[in-house]
């Protein structure tokens, strides 16, 4: 888009559409412009797998069943959390608005299953740890997880180097096993491990007072700490993170426009807190915006939608509907909630995180 003269637009593509309103009409022309360029511009021809989205109207998005923080129904059967918005992101850069996803539950491991056989359209977080599969690709980094030891508060251990000494429960995992082992080691201290056999055994071991830490995912420890009661109050998850697994959408490899659609909507709210572009300020910077790098992102200069085989305000639509990256993660893991949990390696990049972007250029 470029400014043909005060108060006009002129429309990218190849219609070169050219809308004017009146100098007091500042307000309404911004809606105006923004309900024009999302209902009239073209939109290219995608991949098979996106064109089958785009004309059945919705995503069939998949989420884990009963995970809070990443997707659970509340009291009124309303689904909500971090898998969720990512879904609704992606109907928003697509459709327009985030309510055109069909939730379909994951248990465990079928997640992949459900993409392979059709069953879902994407599978909104999973580990990436897809060496060797030529049928699903990792669409990038959207969590980042990490082993970690949850203690009670009232023990007072401050950090992991406390538990010398101490007994840590885990479940089942052999992974997880070998890198207590390994910090404890590394560390010279004499950490013994037991394995609770299931999660919620653990749990019962570490209230009971059996074990002094249980070592799980910093999900699972924060799902775990929020179903007890007052649990924030009683447990503390340490500090330490001892493994990285990388979380991110799957798409199926066979159609490259759709995996690209899901990967650069990450990356729009990755960038859009970088550039500190909000839901709140969201109006505001699009009327004013004078960073070249802003009006690419919000689809005011360049064809980055295009591309995408989307309308030119698709970053734009995900920034109004869930938010930037902060926002999605504060709404899910922000202080204060059951299921808290400090930003650390979800922080952006340069504040010392992993989560980062490419630039829209």
């Amino acid at each position: 888009m470029r400014r043909a003269a005060e108060n006009c637009v002129l429309f990218p593509g190849s219609a070169n559409r050219l809308v004017c309103v009146m100098p007091n009409a500042t307000g309404l022309f911004l809606n105006v412009f923004l309900a024009l360029i999302f209902s009239l511009s073209p939109l290219a021809r995608a991949g098979e797998a996106f064109d089958a989205i785009r004309d059945s109207g919705t995503i069939r998005c998949g989420v884990h069943s009963d995970r809070p923080g990443l997707a659970v129904k509340n009291d009124q059967a309303e689904w909500q959390g971090f898998e969720i918005d990512l879904c609704r992101s992606w109907s928003a850069a697509l459709f327009g608005n985030g309510d055109q996803v069909s939730f379909i539950e994951i248990e465990g491991e079928e997640g992949l299953s459900a993409l392979t056989d059709g069953t879902i359209d994407v599978l909104a977080l999973n580990e990436d740890a897809l060496f060797g599969r030529r049928d699903v690709s990792f669409a990038g980094n959207a969590f980042v997880d990490s082993l970690a030891l949850m203690v009670r508060r009232a023990d007072a251990f401050s950090n992991a180097l406390e538990l010398d000494g101490r007994n840590v429960c885990f479940s089942g995992d052999e992974e997880a096993k070998g890198r207590i082992d390994a910090f404890a080691s590394e560390n010279r201290m004499n950490t013994t491990t037991s394995d609770a056999g299931s999660m919620p055994e653990a749990m019962d071991r570490l209230k009971e007072g059996d074990c002094d830490a249980l070592l799980a995912g910093r999900l699972a420890l924060a799902s775990l700490r929020s179903s007890e009661p007052d649990g924030a109050e009683r447990y503390e998850i340490l500090p330490e993170l001892l493994s990285k697994r990388l979380l991110g959408p799957v798409t199926l490899s066979n159609d490259r426009a759709w995996l690209n659609v899901v990967r650069w909507g990450v990356f729009a709210m990755i960038v859009a807190e970088e550039k500190q572009v909000s839901s709140n300020n969201l109006a505001s910077i699009a009327s004013s915006a004078k960073d070249p790098a802003v009006k690419r992102l919000l689809g005011f200069e360049g064809n980055f939608g295009e591309q995408l085989g989307l309308q030119p305000l698709w970053a734009y639509k995900i920034i109004e509907t869930v938010g930037n990256y902060d926002e999605l993660y504060e709404r899910h893991f922000g202080a204060g909630l059951p299921t808290a949990l400090e930003r650390g390696p979800n922080a952006l990049w340069i504040d010392g995180g992993l989560m980062r972007a490419p630039p829209f250029q």
